[in-house]
């Protein structure tokens, strides 16, 4: 019975100590994030091909997004899947599934989407945090992983040179210097151009 009441004690901890780490942001003052958040191939794509994400959705975070965090959209590679199991897994027709491996769709940054909301706690759930965000703007053509490793102002992101690997986190931060380049690019090669705030196209 001790060790029920103890177990039950140290959960209770725990869920007020991620709560309290939660609101850390809320109440410091700290300047607006910036984040890149991750979509694998069951989250982009479906029968029809890559999948339309409008209107808000939930999506998985670190503790420290709050509303009105900018985030990019980067898409996991799916050159793993043949043609077959794309067809076989999405349902899509073979046409299509040619057609999104022809277009190299993945490793790719697609979008940039805006959170909506504070994180989350949610249980049961498969991540720790989520948030609800809304896409902004897509990004056409996506920006492929291997250009920005080819930019020298980006070499000194360590994210970047590990290919976006974020091994017990469900998001990476930016750093202002990456972001800033960022913008850059996206003006250039997209035509909108991403200021703290808003985007303008």
């Amino acid at each position: 019975m001790n060790l029920i009441l103890l177990a039950t004690i140290i959960v209770v901890l725990l869920i007020v100590l991620g709560v309290f780490k939660s609101d850390k942001r809320k109440t410091s003052g700290e300047d607006q994030k910036f984040w890149l958040f991750y979509a694998g191939p069951e989250n982009y794509l479906d029968e029809n091909g890559v999948r339309s994400l409008q209107g808000e959705v939930f999506w998985s975070c670190e503790p420290e997004t709050r509303k009105g965090d900018l985030i990019l959209l980067y898409r996991k590679s799916i050159n793993q899947l043949s043609v077959n199991t794309l067809t076989r897994r999405f349902k899509m027709t073979k046409e299509v599934a040619q057609d999104i491996k022809k277009r190299e769709v993945g490793k790719d940054i697609s979008a940039v989407w805006q959170a909506v909301s504070n994180s989350k706690r949610r249980f049961f759930w498969g991540w720790p945090y989520g948030c609800y965000v809304k896409e902004i703007q897509k990004l056409n053509p996506p920006i492929k992983l291997d250009e920005l490793k080819s930019i020298p102002e980006l070499r000194r992101w360590g994210s970047l040179r590990w290919n976006f690997q974020a091994k017990g986190h469900s998001a990476l931060e930016i750093p202002p210097f990456a972001w800033g380049s960022l913008a850059k690019i996206i003006k250039i090669k997209c035509g909108v151009r991403i200021n703290q705030k808003s985007i303008n196209i």
